[in-house]
């Protein structure tokens, strides 16, 4: 819950002019806060066909033209296809920058980052594990019920949902439930807690929110049921991010 802070190192290297290390994506805006718009570049160094490692952001100062080096998490630090995104999570006079780093697997596993670079300075208000930490704290249960229905609620948000599962009744047959659509036994299913996040931003005023999209699974990862659908924005005196619990939802 707490604001996370990354490595930080000056740096003034061309990110092009290493061996093996390839421009994995490019956005224009100002990061820094001086009015003046700065060059990102998202870096990687190619491993196995298209997997990149050793991942880093460097910003290019557009008054200056001083390159600086963020260095990711070692561990956090690969991709295949990842992205940067430079926009307004906070009342800054600068955008903050988001990395998506999708590294792949059956639940699609995607590591983000966002990052304030406010007078040159890097401090991360996300880090990849952040958000499965705020997600377990919305105590959400899934548990089936006779008649083939699942009931998913957060005890923290005091809201429930039913989903209907007569689809898998070929299935679930035999197994879950008998041939009258009677449990067989208490069966419970779960939320990976591993979300795909998004940038969202729902009037011309207000900073943009990250929209938390998070897998719900029945009998195994691979049986999806849904997702839960929640909001976050991001509390520059509390230095984390807080849920918005008016659009807590459940999708199909």
């Amino acid at each position: 819950m707490n604001n996370y802070v990354g490595p930080y190192i000056n740096s003034y290297v061309n990110p092009t002019n290493r061996q093996n290390v390839y421009i994995l994506d490019k956005k224009t805006g100002d990061v820094n806060g001086d009015s003046i718009p700065d060059t990102v570049y998202l870096t990687g160094e190619k491993g196995e066909n298209p997997f990149y490692e050793n991942i880093k952001v460097t910003v290019q100062d557009g008054r200056t033209m001083k390159r600086y080096t963020i260095p990711l998490y070692p561990k956090y630090s690969m991709a295949y296809s990842p992205w940067l995104f430079l926009e307004r999570f906070t009342n800054s006079s600068a955008e903050e920058i988001m990395v998506s780093l999708p590294v792949g697997g059956s639940g699609a596993l995607t590591y983000y980052y966002v990052i304030s670079f406010l007078n040159n300075n890097a401090r991360y208000m996300l880090g990849p594990e952040q958000f499965r930490v705020l997600l377990q704290t919305l105590q959400i249960d899934v548990e089936y019920m006779d008649n083939y229905k699942v009931l998913v609620k957060s005890n923290k948000l005091n809201q429930s949902y039913t989903l209907d599962v007569s689809d898998r009744k070929e299935s679930y047959e035999g197994t879950l439930y008998d041939k009258n659509g009677k449990l067989i036994n208490s069966r419970e299913g779960f939320v990976l807690n591993q979300p795909h996040l998004y940038p969202v931003k729902f009037d011309g005023t207000q900073p943009y929110k990250l929209e938390s999209l998070d897998d719900i699974a029945g009998t195994s990862h691979a049986d999806k049921l849904g997702y839960t659908v929640t909001y976050w924005m991001y509390s520059e005196d509390r230095k984390a991010w807080v849920l918005d619990p008016e659009y807590f939802t459940i999708m199909l």
